[in-house]
């Protein structure tokens, strides 16, 4: 065997994040030698590449460039429980031929990787590394106790409004699943509780609006059980029939009943393994605009009916051509603790795709101002409240002048 496959991307990776693969053959002395790549994605072929040797007889591909333009993430629920997500993800595997000789010709058989799934993620250089998708691939042929897609840290409190929206993701490479959602009271007492088969798509990625609205939408659980629900928790469940329980980590949402004198601003946005994140700014917030103007200036003169150059009051010089506005909202968190205070700066300021709630499941894209950010500690801060300013993304466009 001349080419041999030697390392492949892990089974689910990310697109912003290497997505590499190494190949050796026992041909490198050949005249003009190199690898001949095809990569496919999402099952058709999708372009050629040319790459040559750099350790030795060793060489490798990284298609990851390719790859995250093709994937793309929208926040557009339907009221279903299961959110469509598939343009989220896609599937992309290689084939490796030599070429050598003089002229330099196609030589041997094509050699084929096993077909891989990426994400339209992005960790971290620290993180990618440490990255094992076997933490997060719900399934009972592994025994661990699986995570949701997201870095919220799990010792804080993660809040939900009645009326707010609320989205989890997760990976499932097994036959079939459940979601389960338990609802419990102030004493940790159980009030209700739901169990839905999921239809777990081909590329085995899927989104949830776990919402107490769609829940009451979409499972057996009535809206009366709300009325004294303190917390509910939701988690996927495998049922394939492996070995093992195949049930992912709790994950404990809070329903925030307080009432407050500031209108609550929720903001959505695509944290880096590629699903939703959310967090409401339920302090004081300020609405502003900003206005660019196109001026232009007039002589101060004017010829009349009667062919005299006159000067007046009404004719004026400095004029506006056309403005247009951008509208501004200054936004307030609550006082919080350190490690969510973290999370949220880097997660949502670092994020190229944000939402503002306008109401449940309705969101409007906007852009964070911020260029910069810090994580502060507990040691020099206390409680911490962070402010951040957003931009709306549409203009208003005044008449001419």
């Amino acid at each position: 065997m001349s080419v041999t496959i030697e390392t492949e991307p892990q089974n689910f990776s990310f697109t912003s994040n290497p997505c590499v693969f190494t190949f050796s053959t026992t041909n490198s002395a050949q005249d003009a030698f190199s690898f001949y790549i095809e990569l496919t994605v999402n099952g058709s072929v999708h372009s050629y590449h040319q790459v040559f040797t750099e350790s030795s007889n060793y060489g490798k591909f990284d298609c990851s460039e390719v790859l995250r333009t093709i994937v793309s993430s929208d926040l557009v629920p339907s009221g279903a429980y299961q959110v469509p997500y598939t343009n989220a993800i896609c599937t992309y595997s290689i084939r490796v031929r030599e070429k050598y000789g003089d002229p330099p010709a196609l030589t041997g058989s094509w050699y084929a990787s096993n077909t891989v799934k990426a994400i339209n993620g992005a960790l971290r250089h620290t993180d990618w590394i440490d990255y094992d998708y076997t933490d997060y691939d719900v399934t009972t042929q592994v025994d661990k106790t699986f995570l949701m897609l997201t870095d919220f840290p799990r010792s804080e409190t993660y809040w939900c409004g009645l009326t707010e929206s609320m989205f989890v993701g997760a990976i499932c490479s097994d036959t079939t699943a459940d979601i389960v959602v338990k609802l419990y009271d102030v004493n940790d007492s159980a009030i209700n509780a739901d169990t839905t088969a999921i239809t777990i798509p081909t590329n085995d990625f899927f989104v949830f609006d776990v919402s107490p609205t769609s829940i009451i939408a979409n499972t057996t659980i009535i809206s009366g059980d709300f009325d004294s629900c303190y917390y509910y928790e939701v988690h996927i469940s495998a049922t394939g029939g492996g070995a093992y329980t195949g049930n992912s980590e709790l994950f404990r949402i809070y329903i925030d009943n307080e009432c407050s004198q500031y209108t609550s601003r929720r903001l959505h946005w695509l944290n880096k393994f590629g699903v939703w994140d959310s967090y409401s700014f339920i302090l004081y917030s300020e609405e502003s605009t900003r206005i660019q103007s196109s001026d232009y200036i007039r002589e101060k003169g004017a010829w009349d009916s009667s062919n005299d150059w006159v000067y007046n009051k009404s004719q004026g010089q400095n004029r506006s051509y056309t403005k247009t506005s951008t509208d501004v909202m200054k936004l307030n968190s609550d006082w919080i603790k350190q490690d969510k205070q973290q999370w949220l700066v880097q997660s949502l300021i670092e994020s190229p795709i944000v939402y503002l709630e306008d109401s449940y499941n309705v969101f409007e894209p906007v852009v964070v101002n911020e260029k910069s950010f810090k994580k502060k500690q507990r040691i020099r801060e206390g409680l911490i409240r962070e402010e951040l300013t957003i931009s709306r993304t549409y203009t208003y466009t005044s008449q001419l002048g």
